[in-house]
């Protein structure tokens, strides 16, 4: 990158400390050495002698031998440039204006994009526009909807206004989701959303606001603060509403300095509990991950490379986030909302015909997708370089070298520290081993532990924490969930069941309590069950997962027993869940994470000493005996 970054420096050397303790480290050296002066004390009675330094011997120890147990840092410096989103879209806005920097397909083939010089100007009228209606530093915004050009210009116009975007997805049409999350944060001035599907964005937002219609005004909400609704793109229904483009200034109203450590964006959670988190993010640390992103994919971001990058997570989830091709000025070609089919093979089949048209030359996928993607006959498209996470990567994922990618890495990340660890593996580069190992990525410390909260020994398995640099800072506004995951050291309880292997590799073997691992989304069992009992003629119910061995997901099954005389039937009770779900048609995929594909009715459950359903033996009762 050749930005002027100001006067702004980062170390170039990785220390070598080890990770052990003062006790440690004398516990060693009395063993090993004992016979060493350990201190010399001199009393000094008259001149000093200026050649006293003979009498003393320096020894220096180029590497210390000490097993630090299960410990990694990273060695590698972040080449990322220390300066903000806005930043890198005014560079790219005014030296390459008529590259495409977004692209998105609908599903029923409709391609839209924007160019990198339309999208500055937009975002930068629209922010004046934001100003001229009150939202100044410091407010949040709400921003709600599907990948589309007109969400990254409502995203960077809340940036330029310095204001923070808060993301929310519409997957519930009762939108309790949403008010409980903007009304957590505190301070949002606005909400900007894609009306979606047939208006089913729209209609939920009215239950979220009283609105005049004209203006966008609100006249009555639940969240406090909340003055404006505005569309991100018009309508259907209700063409005079207000949008961004309708707000649009281009006068001479001043935006506001922005600095790399200001508020870049609320994320939630994966909402494993079943009530999303929220943590937030600077304009830095999205830089950083775009730079990690263009590390794990070989590209150089110091070379105008053009790179087209296909990713089709929601802009919303971190996976997601277009900070990478904001970094290496390159295009990103995604799906509007891939959420809106229904299956895996739906979502694969349409994700092929992007890929062969657009000719991506690096992609992002996660473990399930990638699997279905790549087993089919019919995919002959060949990256340079692809990423694959979300979960535990299964091996076979390198049957690819060669025919699908040149370089294959996986990466292990998540909302609260960001992209943990990684690792490139490419075609031209021999492999002994039979598993996808990774090491920290820039700025990262893991180390592994157990039961005693104590590191343990290279090769066991534990829990793996995680410090970072940038930090996690705990979740906002909720000092009791921060209390439980981060430490007085930094250190963040990652909830994953890991180890570092002999090669100082990290392997991530999977959860260490009982969330299931569904297309790159985290769920408990005891949220999907909330919702089967709420069925009249459910008495009980425990869920459990199975895997799929194809695409290394985790399958939601469900174990019932039904009140006397119920004749409640499989169907029936998944119509049921998907009634009280009430997902919304942009995200009919969800039906597949919180409903089960299998039930099983049981006349009773079995129990533990303490008279609970036991978990383990109800999933062995199950499953088909083999």
């Amino acid at each position: 990158m050749d930005m002027d970054i100001g006067s702004y420096l980062r170390s170039e050397r990785i220390s070598t400390a080890p990770y052990t303790t003062l006790t440690k480290l004398l516990e060693k050296w009395g063993t090993i050495q004992p016979d060493r002066e350990a201190i010399v004390t001199i009393k000094v009675q008259g001149p000093l002698d200026c050649n006293l330094d003979r009498h003393l011997e320096i020894h220096v120890h180029e590497q210390m031998d000490m097993d630090i147990g299960s410990y990694l840092r990273s060695e590698r410096i972040s080449a990322a440039p220390y300066t903000t989103l806005t930043k890198l879209l005014e560079k790219w806005g005014t030296i390459q204006p008529d590259r495409e920097a977004i692209v998105c397909y609908s599903h029923d083939g409709t391609r839209t994009s924007i160019t990198y010089g339309k999208f500055y100007n937009d975002a930068v009228k629209l922010a004046k526009g934001l100003i001229c209606i009150g939202v100044k530093g410091g407010d949040y915004v709400g921003i709600g909807g599907n990948n589309t050009p007109e969400w990254m210009v409502g995203t960077y116009g809340v940036l330029f206004a310095k204001a923070c975007p808060v993301y929310f997805p519409f997957h519930d049409k009762s939108g309790d989701g949403i008010k409980r999350t903007l009304t957590k944060v505190g301070g949002c001035k606005a909400i900007l959303f894609d009306p979606g599907l047939g208006d089913s964005h729209w209609e939920v937002m009215q239950r979220i606001a009283q609105v005049d219609q004209n203006t966008g005004g609100v006249l009555q909400s639940d969240i406090p603060a909340l003055k404006w609704l505005i569309a991100l793109s018009p309508i259907g229904s209700h063409e005079g509403f207000p949008t961004i483009a309708s707000i649009f200034c281009d006068d001479n109203t001043e935006l506001p300095e922005i600095d790399p450590e200001d508020k870049a964006a609320v994320l939630q959670t994966s909402g494993s509990t079943g009530f999303p988190k929220v943590v937030e993010k600077t304009h830095y640390e999205f830089v950083k991950y775009g730079e990690d992103y263009a590390f794990l994919l070989d590209v150089d971001i110091k070379k105008d490379s053009g790179t087209i990058y296909y990713n089709d997570r929601p802009f919303f989830w971190q996976g997601g986030y277009p900070g990478f091709v904001m970094v290496v000025g390159g295009t990103r070609v995604t799906q509007k909302t891939t959420l809106a089919l229904s299956s895996y093979s739906e979502i694969v089949q349409f994700t092929k015909t992007i890929i062969h048209k657009e000719k991506p030359d690096c992609g992002f996928f996660v473990v399930p997708f990638y699997l279905e993607m790549t087993g089919s006959e019919d995919f002959l498209w060949k990256f340079q370089s692809v990423i694959v996470s979300g979960q535990p990567i299964p091996p076979i994922c390198f049957e690819g070298k060669g025919k699908v990618y040149d370089a294959f890495s996986a990466l292990y990340g998540s909302t609260e520290a960001g992209m943990i660890a990684g690792k490139i593996y490419r075609s031209s580069e021999p492999r002994g081993d039979e598993i996808i190992g990774m090491l920290p990525l820039a700025g990262m410390e893991l180390k592994v532990v157990g039961k005693d909260g104590f590191v343990v020994p290279r090769g066991s398995k534990g829990e793996l924490y995680i410090r970072s640099s940038p930090q996690f800072k705990g979740y906002l506004n909720d000092p009791e969930k921060t209390a439980i995951v981060l430490d007085s050291s930094g250190w963040y309880k990652a909830d994953d069941f890991c180890k570092i292997n002999s090669a100082g590799h990290l392997e991530v073997l999977g959860r260490v309590s009982d969330v299931m691992q569904i297309s790159g989304n985290k769920i408990t069992p005891s949220f999907i069950e909330a919702y089967v009992k709420r069925h009249p003629d459910v008495m009980e119910v425990v869920v459990f997962a199975i895997k799929d061995q194809s695409h290394a997901d985790d399958v939601p099954c469900a174990a019932v027993v039904r009140v006397d005389g119920s004749t409640l039937t499989e169907e029936s009770l998944r119509e049921f869940i998907k009634r009280e779900l009430n997902i919304t048609e942009d995200a009919k995929f969800t039906e597949n994470v919180y409903v089960p594909r299998h039930i099983v009715f049981l006349n009773d459950l079995p129990r533990t000493s303490t008279g609970k359903s036991d978990q383990k033996a109800v999933k062995n009762m199950c499953l088909p005996k083999t």
